[in-house]
């Protein structure tokens, strides 16, 4: 059953998106903007079809003055993530199913996050850069644009929620990127993209404060679901 479950999904997932269902709503200077920059990253068919992506990464973190190097599998279509963080001094991953989201460590217990940052994870997953991308080559009904000159869109959610925005440049390339996480808030700045395979993707993103800078290896948008079973550390 769960094999032909999969395959079934598998045939959806290859399904022609409808062009109707790509219509972003919004200001008009901002939709157009946007269209822009999906383009420029590789198009809506394969932006809008992907199921989950894997990329791979290095970088410097400030803040403990040390490389990092990231592995990461991200969802985009629910949220499910597992990210793995390998450094000098310790190894961590972060884990996310839609019911529970923790991090585990190579050098310390794990830690569960408790009912209100789960659900603060999983908010955020609907607008983080990447599933975000994916939302807007879909046209993702609870979505609304806004435009601001010069060349940036503000990305509306359900009920006027605010779902971050894009600074993007004449050729369509992201240049910045910022949204709320909680009671914080996330803006990166984005270099000039470079092919991927399929798409075309930033060479390289930092914080806007330094504290995480960082050179994309590997960027892969695969029309296949994440798969691996995430299990919660025991006792918790």
């Amino acid at each position: 059953m769960r094999c032909f479950i999969k395959i079934i999904l598998t045939i959806v997932c290859l399904i022609p998106v409808n062009a109707s269902a790509l219509e972003l709503k919004g200001d008009a200077e901002a939709v157009a903007l946007a269209d822009k920059m999906i383009d420029r990253l590789g198009g809506k068919e394969v932006w809008s079809g992907a199921r989950s992506l894997y990329l791979e990464y290095s970088g410097w973190r400030a803040d403990t003055s040390q490389p990092v190097d990231e592995r990461a599998w991200r969802d985009v279509q629910q949220p499910i993530q597992h990210v793995i963080f390998e450094s000098r001094s310790g190894d961590v991953s972060f884990n996310m199913t839609p019911e529970t989201s923790w991090l585990e460590f190579s050098n310390r217990p794990a830690r569960v996050f408790n009912e209100e940052e789960h659900a603060n994870n999983l908010n955020f997953w609907n607008f983080d850069f990447y599933t975000i991308i994916h939302n807007l080559a879909r046209g993702d009904d609870r979505l609304r644009l806004r435009f601001e000159e010069p060349q940036t869109i503000h990305i509306e959610g359900p009920g006027g929620a605010d779902w971050g925005w894009f600074e993007i440049d004449q050729t369509g390339q992201p240049v910045r990127w910022g949204a709320p996480d909680g009671d914080d808030e996330f803006e990166y700045i984005y270099g000039p993209v470079k092919a991927y395979g399929n798409i075309n993707f930033p060479a390289w993103g930092t914080a806007s404060n330094g504290f995480w800078r960082f050179d994309y290896h590997k960027v892969d948008v695969s029309r296949y679901p994440f798969n691996k079973e995430l299990t919660p550390p025991e006792g918790n």
